[in-house]
Order: structure tokens, then sequence, then C-alpha cells
């Protein structure tokens, strides 16, 4: 059996499939395998959806009172739908029927759209992670220079800018054996090796850097006023960039943040890590449960998102408690210091989660 004849290999996520891997017929395929990832891909995509949408609810119901750091979690929830909508989904059909069906446009639509949430989930995190080091470590300079909708509207434009490859990558091929079937076509023998490498360094690994240097950043000047105090920090920083209040309400948001953070890395590290060794080792099991099974658990990172969101936000747990009761208490109007956020767009302490 030549690699021409050859079915690809329908459970990644990313770029699947590669035409240069040596991988069995589609018919020979692993039938309690398929299955256990089909169950997997089910759940991922009822939970992302169901979650995301309820914290999207919560978030209308906010009105007016919805803060800056609203519109960050809301374009999360965004970004967490756009995966489960675009990617969960379309391999989830994918792997019940076998082959993928559709015509060529929807082919190039839907891996486009699968790498653009990718991108969006990350770059979306990168935006808000800046704008908590903004307002941390440059409050007067951030309060001049902008709002949250600047680095929201970058993410989203970048996003949708770097998955263009992925319409000319992928298109409706005839195999030899009369089947058609979403084939991505790479130049040999390096093409699918730089490809996959370039989409790591842009979604995961760059991103996670200036994360982890903002942070680093962030976590030093919440030290530093905490062991000084608010005005020692002042006078060591200099007016000319003005103090933090490093507040209770603060420390939450940080935390949230760095909880959102955190659970990217570990969801999507895997599933990163198992493209490189794919594309770069040619004796990677490919079809093995392992590397099956590996590949969904970076969506989850899609149904864990919105439950950080309720654990650290009291106005979206109050909302989601109502949702689900609506007669549980009375309707109150938040303090606007409750879970209250420091954002680069809003005047020292006053943006607010609640």
């Amino acid at each position: 059996m030549n690699d021409k004849d050859q079915m690809p290999n329908t459970s990644s996520l990313l770029l699947d499939p590669i035409p240069n891997a040596s991988l069995p017929l589609s018919d020979d395929r692993d039938d309690v395998l398929a299955q256990a990832e089909i169950a997997i891909l089910a759940s991922i995509f009822l939970l992302a959806t169901l979650s995301n949408a309820l914290v999207l609810v919560a978030l209308f119901r906010q009105g007016r009172r919805a803060s800056p750091m609203h519109r960050f979690i809301q374009h999360l929830c965004l970004a967490d739908m756009t995966v489960a909508l675009f990617q969960v989904l379309p391999q989830l059909i994918w792997d019940i029927t076998d082959r993928f069906q559709g015509p060529d446009i929807l082919c190039r639509g839907v891996t486009y759209l699968q790498v653009v949430g990718m991108f969006a989930s990350s770059y979306v995190i990168v935006a808000m992670t800046y704008d908590r080091y903004r307002a941390i470590c440059r409050p007067l300079l951030a309060f001049r220079r902008g709002t949250t909708s600047r680095p929201v509207l970058l993410a989203w434009i970048a996003s949708f800018l770097l998955s263009l490859p992925q319409l000319f990558i992928f298109s409706k091929t005839e195999l030899p054996s009369g089947a058609h079937e979403c084939w991505a076509a790479f130049a040999e023998p390096w093409g699918a090796r730089a490809y996959i490498t370039w989409v790591t360094l842009m979604v995961f690994l760059l991103p996670t850097f200036f994360i982890a240097t903002c942070q680093g950043m962030i976590f030093c000047e919440v030290y530093r006023s905490l062991r000084l105090g608010p005005e020692a920090a002042l006078a060591c920083r200099g007016s000319q960039q003005g103090a933090s209040p490093i507040t209770g309400a603060v420390a939450k948001t940080l935390k949230m943040t760095l909880v959102i953070v955190l659970t990217y890395v570990f969801c999507w590290a895997p599933f990163f890590l198992v493209q490189l060794w794919s594309v770069w080792d040619p004796q990677a099991p490919i079809e093995g449960p392992a590397f099956t099974l590996l590949m969904p658990v970076a969506s989850l990172n899609s149904c864990t998102n919105p439950w950080v969101y309720a654990t650290f936000s009291n106005s979206i747990s109050r909302e989601l408690r109502r949702i689900f009761c609506p007669r549980w208490g009375r309707r109150q109007v938040s303090s606007l210091y409750e879970d209250s956020v420091l954002t680069g767009s809003f005047s020292l302490g006053r943006d607010t989660l609640s």
C-alpha cells in the first residue's frame, strides 16, 4: 500500500490531514478509539457552547453596569464559542461521517475558522494581560493612551489575518480511490514542518512568553507595593508614572487572569507538542490512542474558562444563579468597588467586575 492510496488521520484539530504521513486507510480505523474520540468531542462541544452562552447571557444582563473587564471576558467567551462551533463541531461531524461532507469552499472556510478560534483564544488573553500590565505598572500612561477596545480589536484583526494561509493550504481533493477529502497540500519535504512550527510559534510560544513577561512584571510591582506600602511605592516609581492601589479586589482580578493563563497553557501545550512531534519525528505513533485522545484536550480550555469567570466574579456568578433560579434573592445594584479590577482604560481603581 503506498502513501497516495492512504487516507489522512482526522484526529488532529489543527492541520489534519498531513499528506506525507504514512497513515492507514480510513476504513481500517480503530472503531473503539473513534467512538471514544466522538464521545469526548461531543461532551466538550456541549459544555463549551452551553457554559459560554450562559456567561454571555449573564454579561448581557449587566447592561450599563458592565465594566471594561467584563468586555474582555465577553471577547474570551466569543473566542471560545468560535473554537466550539468551528473547530470542535466540524471535527466531531468529520469523525462521525469518516469523510468530510461538503464542497471545497466549506472545506477552506471551516479549516480557516478553526485556526481563527485558536489565534483569538490566545491573543485575547494577551490583550487582557497587557491591559493588566498597563494598569498596574503604568497606570497614568494607560489612562492617557487608550481603552480596552483597541487591544481587543487588534487581537481579532491579527487572528483573522494570520489564519489566511489555511484558505490556500486546505482544499477538497479527489483521492486515487475516488473518494473526496478535505486535504492539506504542503511543499515537500519541509512544508508541513515549517507551517506547524510557525503556527506553534505564533499561537502558543510567543504569546506565552509575552504573557509570562507581563505577569512577572505585574507580580514584581505587586510585591513591591505590598512590601513598601502604597506611599513608598509611589515615591520609588516617581510621580510621572503614578501608583496603583494594590487592594484585595485588584489582587482578585490578577488571580483570575493568572488562572486563565495557566489553564490556557495546560490545555494547549499537549496539543502543540503532539503537532510538532507528528511532523518532526517520522516514527511518531500518530495513530496511537495517546495521540488521538490528547488532541481534544486543547478544546477543554473553552469549557473551563466560563467557570473561572464565575468563580472570580461575584456579579457573573450572581447572574448565573438568577438564570437557573429566577426567584433567588432580590436584584441588587452592586457596589462600584465590589469585584473591582484595575484597567488601563479607566481611572485608577474605578473599573469594576461586579
